[in-house]
């Protein structure tokens, strides 16, 4: 048998030990944090589900035991639906929240494992590795509900290469109806097969996405419309959060003020810059080596930054990643690492802040106290070594589609 002939085994070999790493992993992880501290899931259980009624998330209600409303869950569609089946699993109790917590975060961490293999099948082993590995996606994980869309929207990704584009058009719309991140891979869809003149297959590819949308959020808004829409109203209408670029920047520059208007602006500058990147790449696109720039490009300058948002973050990086040649990937493969370090330590540093506040006038205060300038300090370099990564990323692609030596087994057109 030849080498040549030998490489797809070795590498079929792998993927299961790939996959048990991620399993592995993802139950340590959890094993971390096995009562769900500062986890959106435990949380959204004793606010919508503790009393057993398994009242509909996206309406108006009283939970037995208060005497106030409370609002519909302010997330997507099927994300509220997972949200209420999975509570018909747990049997109310004083314990339920975690048992809730738990039964999510274990289908979670299957869907972490399908990721991974996804994006092993999109990039390379190598590639799985780098983002199984990554400590900051492990320690946000079960922080929220956000795997459930990345699993989809990698998949969706998975059969565009495949050139199979009304399944894949089917699946985005069901990771927009999941969480709404991955609308943006549109832009580079739109371009690529604009750059190819299928317009007739664009065409087909956004009526099958909106439709497919469109069908699966209709019988929330019917239900109830105000609850369904109230996802909608709250992010148009939230201000600036943490742990936000803007927050960042308002710790350390307190004399800087900064409004919405700084958000469109930035959010507009960013944009042209990724269109004119697009443009500029004269070879043909592929959806999996972009799709992590329109990513980076909208969570970047969000109004809020929430933790899990780094899985979306690296899963789409390690994919762009296997495109770049081996001579380029070291340095940024160790761009990749520094990263993701001060990725965690910024996670790190956010917690450690809501608790040293948390606890400041009190008999018991915080063995490790994070100031706010602490906090922000580290921010700052995680955000710098991302846009470092991002940047390095643009240029290395750039010189290799230019080169014309990207054009390879991922090449679609």
């Amino acid at each position: 048998m030849s080498n040549k002939s030998k490489k797809p085994l070795r590498k079929k070999e792998k993927i299961p030990t790939l996959i048990l790493i991620s399993i592995v992993l993802g139950g340590i992880s959890l094993y971390h944090n096995w009562y769900g501290d500062l986890s959106d899931i435990r949380l959204f259980y004793s606010l919508h589900f503790y009393d057993g009624q398994h009242l509909w998330p996206y309406t108006d209600k009283i939970l037995i035991g208060r005497n106030y409303v409370q609002h519909p869950v302010e997330y997507p569609a099927l994300t509220g639906l997972i949200m209420w089946l999975i509570s018909f699993l747990v049997t109310p109790s004083d314990t339920a929240a975690f048992s809730y917590y738990r039964i999510t975060a274990a289908l979670q961490i299957c869907l972490f494992a399908i990721s991974t293999f996804l994006i092993s099948k999109l990039s390379n082993y190598r590639s799985g590795l780098y983002f199984v590995l990554a400590p900051a996606v492990l320690y946000s994980l079960n922080r929220n509900w956000d795997i459930w869309a990345i699993a989809t929207m990698l998949l969706s990704i998975y059969f565009f290469e495949k050139r199979k584009f009304q399944l894949s058009a089917i699946l985005l719309a069901v990771s927009i109806a999941t969480k709404f991140f991955p609308l943006v891979l549109m832009l580079p869809i739109v371009i690529i097969f604009l750059q190819n003149r299928q317009t007739i297959m664009l065409f087909k590819y956004f009526l099958t996405t909106f439709s497919v949308w469109t069908a699966i959020n209709l019988p929330f808004a019917i239900i109830d419309f105000d609850g369904w829409a109230y996802f909608y109203r709250f992010s148009f209408e939230r201000s600036f959060g943490s742990p936000s670029i803007f927050e960042v920047i308002s710790i350390l520059l307190p004399s800087v003020k900064l409004n919405l208007i700084h958000f469109y602006v930035l959010n507009f500058i960013v944009l042209t810059m990724l269109i004119y990147f697009f443009v500029k790449l004269k070879s043909m696109l592929t959806l999996a080596a972009t799709s992590f720039f329109v990513m980076f490009g909208f969570i970047l300058f969000n109004k809020q930054y929430s933790m899990q948002y780094i899985i979306w973050l690296s899963a789409l990086a390690v994919i762009s990643m296997s495109y770049i040649k081996n001579q380029n990937q070291k340095l940024l493969a160790f761009t990749y690492i520094l990263w993701q370090v001060f990725e965690l330590a910024f996670q790190y540093a956010y917690f450690q802040k809501l608790l040293t506040d948390a606890y400041m006038n009190s008999d018991t205060p915080m063995t490790i106290a994070v100031s706010s300038t602490t906090y922000a300090c580290v921010g700052i370099v995680r955000y710098f070594l991302a846009i470092l990564f991002t940047l390095l990323l643009a240029k290395f692609l750039t010189s290799e589609y230019r080169d014309a030596k990207l054009v390879n087994s991922k090449t679609t057109f």
